[in-house]
């Protein structure tokens, strides 16, 4: 059993879409039960292991949402695949997907899962880094640094 696409880590600007994909193949001949489920963490998991261990007792801690599900999809067969679609993203949609795969084929359930993080940049960010740094260059006369052989 194992992943045939798994999404991956991806930066994109406000108000864009993205697709994550997630695809999975059970090993054997014999018809499985399968499911997809989507969730959103707001921090990658070993954060948010760290931050749930720490508690002070008799101290009204904020419930903050760290973990959310959001799609789940079920097949009978050897194959699921699920992409999870957004529309519009905003900043507070940055963070961790994570495909989680249930297999049901056996005696008991085994649960795979892979993960993906969303960094959303405002729509008035610089390009990136290397491209600000080639202008401050330019604008100074100096011949801007190469980063490694050119592609």
């Amino acid at each position: 059993a194992t992943f045939t696409e798994v999404p991956k880590d991806v930066t994109v600007r406000e108000g864009d879409d993205i697709e994550m994909p997630c695809a999975f193949r059970a090993s054997g001949s014999t018809s499985y039960s399968l499911e997809i489920q989507w969730w959103y963490l707001k921090e990658p998991a070993r954060e948010l292991a760290h931050e749930l261990a720490i508690s002070v007792p008799g101290s009204r801690s904020k419930v903050i949402q760290r973990c959310a599900l959001l799609q789940t999809v079920r097949v009978q067969g050897n194959d699921i695949s699920h992409r999870l679609r957004l529309s519009g993203v905003r900043r507070q949609d940055e963070g961790v997907y994570q495909c989680r795969v249930a297999d049901y084929s056996d005696d008991e359930t085994q649960e795979h899962r892979a993960q993906a993080l969303l960094r959303v940049l405002s729509r008035f960010a610089p390009p990136d880094v290397q491209a600000a740094e080639a202008v401050s260059h330019i604008q100074s006369g100096a011949a801007p640094r190469r980063h490694g052989p050119a592609a």
